[in-house]
């Protein structure tokens, strides 16, 4: 949805960087005898570029709420159904899809974390990454993850082997020293030099 209002240079609107502008008196301006400014003055030109401007930001305005609305399920319409602008409608949706679903979404990362398992045909880096890559989600989602339950993670996910078991328990030894990026090295140089042998 971003990427089609950004292609309709409409995603400014929807932030907000691009504010609306106020309407303006919709009655061309008056002079001090209250008599109308010709349309040559500057006061008119002005009103007249002021009242332009507000319809065209109305416009995009109007035109991004319809393009979100074209692209939701009709059961989606009751929660935007009291908004007036795209950036409200944004913030609703936002909040309905996003900010309501993070708590159950961190549930299933840890979940996720904590329950992939070691695959003997699977490259080490690649199984390094992918807790990498829920670890970036869970902190995506508002949680703070220290990299420790990451490598405790990780370490859980081999089987208890008499290689594995020493690999895991020299990384242990290491006590506080013990880091992510030590981890992530010693495991794809075991894993390389048992590809070798």
């Amino acid at each position: 949805m971003k990427a089609a209002l950004q292609a309709r240079l409409l995603w400014l609107i929807v932030t907000g960087q691009r504010s609306q502008l106020t309407e303006p008196d919709p009655n061309p301006p008056v002079n001090a005898n209250q008599k109308p400014f010709t349309p040559s003055s500057t006061e008119y030109k002005d009103w007249n570029q002021s009242h332009n401007d507000f319809l065209s930001g109305l416009e995009s305005d109007n035109a991004a709420m319809g393009l979100m609305r074209g692209a939701m399920e009709f059961s989606q319409w009751e929660h935007v159904a009291n908004v007036s602008t795209s950036r409200e409608m944004w913030d609703c949706l936002h909040k309905l899809h996003i900010t309501q679903r993070q708590a159950v979404n961190i549930h299933y990362y840890y979940q996720d974390l904590y329950a992939k398992k070691w695959d003997e045909h699977t490259i080490m880096s690649d199984h390094i990454g992918y807790f990498l890559n829920l670890c970036r989600r869970i902190i995506e989602a508002g949680e703070k993850l220290d990299d420790i339950h990451v490598v405790h993670a990780i370490l859980f996910s081999f089987p208890r082997s008499s290689i594995w078991d020493v690999v895991k328990q020299n990384l242990l030894d290491k006590g506080k020293a013990l880091t992510l990026d030590m981890v992530s090295a010693e495991l794809i140089s075991v894993h390389d030099r048992n590809e070798r042998d």
